[in-house]
């Protein structure tokens, strides 16, 4: 995870499934077909049967197939951040079978396994990838990034290379882009004239130009969610989906009830930079590069001016990296109330403003050169030029964030380290989250990075940063200790809906079937119950698996190899359902004892991180 990283890492990855795993045959190898070892084909009567080939029991590489009696499609294509299988399991398919994909958001874990699609020739000469136009533009804006970090993550041990350069251009020459609404998959897609299956987008509210997908073939339909947010106050809000049979639904934040309010968080958030402000203390926001970004810039741009005195023009906002870049998209689209909420699109009729996320006194550096420049022009002393920095990573895992984090160690006795989204395990933001949370010492974190300022030039030499030797390659690597009264955790800005709003959609579509994806197995535990508790349509609702095909059509419930049609109690839980949360959850664990004691952390903060994650199983 670097510069494209996003907030959607809420759990560790089951480990990959290839060679079999607890939800596969002990004999699938590379050769096995989940539609053929199932003896499911679509058919008039099943039009359509939907493959997980990620996103199911885990939240990374989202990707469901669809086949129906007509053409095969995928919805999202991701690839995965954390640990387990990096790309979605492909499987089955033939080269060329896919005749087109729908992209729900440009969010890394539903479009970065995309350029494999095309490395793997598994998508038809003709095939497009429908999507919103912000979404495309995007999509290739990050896909673009993320070649350079899977350059480098193919370096390591047990990785390969699986997409170059050039595929990430003819893959993103693909992009058709359409607006929300309906349309015929024939317009688009190299489908027989008599296919008669039509599509719908509908926006999602997560992100700029993020959309829900509905289906129908053959007097049957399905939605699938993708990400749904309803948060952002500057998007608009979720669009009511069709009544459809089956729904695939997210459940990142299916066992939380409801977020604490925006409102009340983005408070919370400017509270915490105006605290560090008026004190005379620049500001590190790492950030996710789209989505977290534009809000917090749209923030300061709403809220600067309520600082006391004369501090508004003390302050100096710096844009870094991929964030930049997003945010010239959106205000490229930001006059479309299509796109926008209202509010928004008035104001800039009215203010004739053509950045509204710009806020005053902003730069946007080029190179290093400019960013040294941001410190020599910040005098702690007189508290002037004070820098308010937004920059990816979010967890700052790479991208600039934590290039800036080593300036600030380096330089200054008091600075404010501001943390915004979810931190994931082994990452140098939950090193430092988990030190506050622990009462721990100032942590210590090893970013692979280059510092902008050559050390030697460094004004001071406070002991907060220096060097270290890796054992196994001879590299020396920049190590920072951050102060823990500098770092604060601000909740509640996640961009997905809770479990009201999961309910509140689900409710919309009407289903028969419902299957969850995209979420740990703690969060789908609860909404399972309460989906079945609550929505008065529904006969079942199950966790979709890996590979495992599910098929739509008048008889579903017998196609399902696991429903809840009354809410379980976790002691009444099957055997295998028990077993399969076992193995999520000590995956969770491994992965945190290994890679956090790799960070530095004393025993005891170990032991911190995971009953932290044994508790949060059990809520």
């Amino acid at each position: 995870m670097t510069d494209n990283d996003s907030e959607d890492g809420t759990g560790d990855s089951p480990p990959d499934n290839h060679g079999g795993g607890p939800w596969l045959p002990p004999e699938a190898n590379e050769q096995f077909d989940p539609l053929a070892h199932a003896g499911l084909e679509a058919t008039t009567e099943t039009p359509f049967v939907v493959v997980p080939r990620g996103g199911a029991r885990e939240v990374g590489r989202s990707c469901y197939h669809v086949e129906t009696p007509y053409s095969t499609f995928l919805i999202d294509c991701g690839l995965n951040q954390g640990s387990g299988g990096q790309f979605p399991d492909f499987r089955g398919l033939d080269r060329e079978q896919i005749d087109a994909v729908f992209l729900t958001h440009a969010h890394i874990d539903h479009a970065g396994g995309l350029p494999v699609l095309e490395n793997q020739g598994l998508l038809d000469d003709e095939a497009p990838i429908l999507t919103t136009a912000p979404t495309a533009q995007i999509a290739h804006t990050m896909l673009e990034d993320s070649l350079k970090i899977h350059r480098r993550e193919a370096r390591r041990p047990g990785r390969s290379q699986q997409f170059w350069s050039q595929d990430v251009t003819d893959v993103c020459a693909r992009f058709e882009p359409v607006d929300y609404g309906t349309d015929r998959v024939e317009a688009y897609a190299p489908v027989s004239e008599n296919d008669p299956t039509t599509f719908e987008l509908g926006a999602a509210g997560h992100l700029l130009g993020s959309a829900w997908v509905a289906l129908q073939t053959a007097g049957h339909s399905i939605v699938f969610s993708g990400d749904l947010g309803g948060r952002a106050g500057y998007l608009p809000d979720i669009a009511k989906p069709p009544s459809a049979d089956a729904l695939i639904t997210e459940s990142t934040y299916g066992n939380k009830h409801s977020h604490t309010s925006t409102s009340t968080a983005q408070s919370n958030l400017f509270e915490a930079i105006a605290e560090a402000v008026e004190r005379g203390a620049p500001v590190l926001i790492p950030t996710f590069a789209v989505g977290r970004a534009q809000m917090i810039l749209l923030l300061l741009q709403q809220r600067l001016h309520t600082l006391p005195g004369s501090l508004t023009d003390d302050v100096h906002i710096v844009l870094d990296g991929l964030a930049q870049e997003v945010t010239d998209l959106y205000h490229l689209h930001a006059s479309d109330d299509s796109l926008f909420d209202e509010s928004l699109v008035n104001m800039i009729h009215e203010s004739g403003v053509s950045q509204p996320f710009f806020p005053d006194n902003i730069t946007v550096p080029d190179d290093d050169a400019d960013r040294q420049r941001v410190f020599d022009a910040y005098d702690p002393v007189e508290g002037t030029n004070i820098p308010i920095i937004i920059a990816p990573s979010g967890m700052l895992t790479g991208g600039n964030s934590p290039r800036y984090l080593a300036e600030l160690a380096a330089r200054y006795d008091d600075a404010a380290v501001v943390l915004t989204g979810y931190q994931a395990v082994g990452t140098a933001g939950r090193a430092l989250q988990s030190a506050t949370r622990a009462d721990g010492e100032a942590p210590t974190v090893t970013p692979d990075i280059d510092p902008i300022t050559p050390p030697g030039d460094w004004p001071s030499a406070t002991g907060s940063v220096g060097w270290v030797q890796e054992q196994e390659t001879g590299d020396a690597r920049l190590t920072i200790t951050v102060p823990t009264e500098w770092i604060t955790t601000v909740d509640g800005l996640s961009a997905h809906a809770s479990q009201a709003g999961l309910l509140e959609f689900a409710r919309h579509v009407s289903p028969d079937t419902i299957g969850l994806v995209h979420g740990p197995h703690y969060a789908q535990e609860a909404l399972q119950s309460h989906l079945v508790e609550n929505v008065e349509t529904v006969d079942q609702v199950t966790r979709l698996a890996p590979l495992s095909p599910l098929a739509i059509n008048a008889e579903t419930a017998n196609e399902m190899t696991t429903k809840a049609l009354e809410p379980q109690p976790s002691e009444q839980a099957t055997l295998d359902d028990q077993l399969d949360s076992l193995r999520e959850t000590m995956t969770a664990l491994s992965s945190a004892v290994a890679e956090d004691r790799n960070s530095g952390l004393t025993e005891a903060e170990v032991r911190a991180i995971v009953r932290e994650e044994l508790e949060r199983t059990q809520q």
